[in-house]
């Protein structure tokens, strides 16, 4: 079966994704010590390895993905997507020790989220939540209810783009420190799209 590139090709470990900085890095890697993530909302501009690092997560803590459910929050956000799936995908019981779900495409810094700061529930825009205080709503399965919990924001920010032009005229944007597959010596080579400029190459599937 024929697979996309941006697929194929994705980091699946964090030894292969570009962290914005050494806290960001330990902070995962204390995630992946206790065997199981927290509640997460990842934020920034396309391209920066949101969706990624979600899917590192997944792929280091041998998620079964029968307990992963991923739905694209920018086409899918009516009220029977939350009754009708991700509902009945919480109720059931997981292959594994945990179920996730993966909302992708669905907020940017000034999408506005619910949440719990103060024992008040409030509406804020997502670049004015306190990841250090504020509560966001779970669901948590094993007692089939609602509940408030802490969660991460990352944001990288504003970041540099890269355009690449493929030889059919397709063109992609990515960031400067996108990993790309070249071949040297016979050998695929993982580099970083800032530097594919010395190889005129790209491999794929």
């Amino acid at each position: 079966m024929q697979k996309l590139w941006t697929e194929e090709y994705r980091p699946k470990t964090t030894s292969d994704y570009v962290f914005r900085d050494p806290a960001q890095k330990r902070q995962v890697e204390g995630w992946l010590a206790s065997g199981a993530m927290p509640h997460l909302l990842f934020s920034g501009a396309p391209g920066t390895g949101k969706t990624t690092l979600a899917k590192v997560l997944f792929n280091e803590l041998d998620v079964d993905s029968m307990d992963i459910l991923e739905i694209n929050a920018s086409r899918e956000n009516n009220v029977d997507t939350i009754r009708n799936k991700i509902s009945n995908f919480a109720s059931t019981m997981p292959f594994g020790d945990f179920k996730y779900i993966l909302l992708d495409e669905c907020l940017d810094e000034n999408t506005e989220i619910v949440i719990m700061r103060n024992n008040n529930e409030m509406l804020v825009k997502i670049k004015d939540v306190d990841d250090n205080t504020d509560l966001v709503k779970s669901y948590n399965v094993e007692m089939e209810r609602i509940e408030w919990k802490p969660f991460t924001l990352f944001d990288k920010g504003i970041q540099e783009t890269l355009e690449i032009e493929f030889e059919n005229g397709e063109v992609v944007l990515c960031t400067p420190d996108h990993k790309w597959y070249v071949d040297i010596d016979g050998v695929p080579t993982v580099v970083k799209a800032s530097e594919l400029s010395n190889y005129g190459h790209i491999l794929t599937s």
